[in-house]
């Protein structure tokens, strides 16, 4: 889900007649976003011979449609519907295990300094999901390696084992737009965890106190969805939050008091939480 930008602009197909147009097609329809093109809005200012503000106005209006516009249960919604869709295309990336098992073993030394968390998105360039990088598009998979961590103190599988099986069931346009938030959710149900998937931000702090670890999705910045949606983990340790892979940088960002306190010190308070997943183990069974 990162660049998401980079990536809405490569999906462009026909010039719309109207700005307006555009941005209607999108609102309180689920399909819609997954079909929002700011190529076509763009190329619709410039038939317009807008001047450079104009421009510069709209391209700011638009990137704050979907998230000041479209409520947090559509967007999650929308990702569904196109996880389905890649679920039907039926592609086969079984053989990229290997090359991604030689890749992971290059950054067994960073994990290892990190204490066993991945910190530092931006050096796997090296290592592929789908159609894309873990780099571009991991950071779901990278939280849900965190948030088992955070808890079990160990992997319950290889990173690689773990792409392969998002790669089947939980990707999003062959893997250029990341993972689908209810994707991972299933995922730790699947492999012994509870969850409890929220989408109203007024909710998180009662998740978190409820939970051993989290998954949050969120805007970068509530106000421009051109700097991207992220998804990261956030530890607990002594009832404090600690979010990792933040800023893909190899560091991490806490501990706080809350969910809230650390997503208001996420990117000068710009961010905004999109998806909220509390994690627990599942109770064993008696006899």
């Amino acid at each position: 889900m990162k660049d998401l930008k980079k990536s809405i602009s490569k999906t462009a197909d026909n010039a719309a007649d109207a700005v307006s147009d555009a941005v209607d097609s999108v609102k309180d329809s689920v399909a819609g976003i997954a079909r929002l093109d700011f190529k076509k809005i763009f190329d619709a200012a410039d038939k317009t011979k807008a001047d450079e503000k104009t421009r510069a106005a709209l391209f700011e209006k638009v990137c704050a449609f979907i998230p000041g516009k479209i409520n947090n249960a559509t967007v999650i919604s929308a990702f569904e519907v196109m996880r389905k869709q890649q679920r039907l295309l039926k592609k086969d990336f079984t053989e990229q295990i290997k090359k991604n098992k030689a890749a992971v073993e290059k950054h067994a030394a960073d994990i290892k300094k990190n204490k066993g968390f991945i910190e530092d998105q931006n050096k796997w360039t090296d290592t592929t999901y789908g159609e894309s990088t873990m780099q571009y598009s991991g950071c779901e998979i990278f939280a849900t390696f965190n948030a088992i961590w955070s808890i079990l103190g160990k992997s319950i599988m290889s990173l690689p084992e773990m792409i392969s099986e998002y790669e089947k069931d939980g990707m999003v346009l062959s893997g250029k737009f990341g993972t689908s938030p209810k994707a991972i959710s299933d995922f730790l149900e699947k492999h012994n965890f509870k969850t409890e998937l929220c989408t109203d931000e007024k909710d998180f702090d009662e998740v978190g106190k409820r939970s051993e670890s989290l998954i949050l999705t969120m805007y970068n910045d509530r106000d421009d969805i051109s700097q991207e949606v992220h998804t990261i983990n956030i530890s607990k340790k002594d009832k404090k939050y600690i979010a990792h892979n933040v800023y893909c940088n190899g560091k991490v960002l806490g501990p706080f008091d809350s969910v809230s306190e650390t997503i208001r010190n996420i990117n000068k308070g710009k961010a905004k939480g999109i998806s909220l997943i509390g994690i627990r183990q599942k109770k064993k069974k008696q006899g």
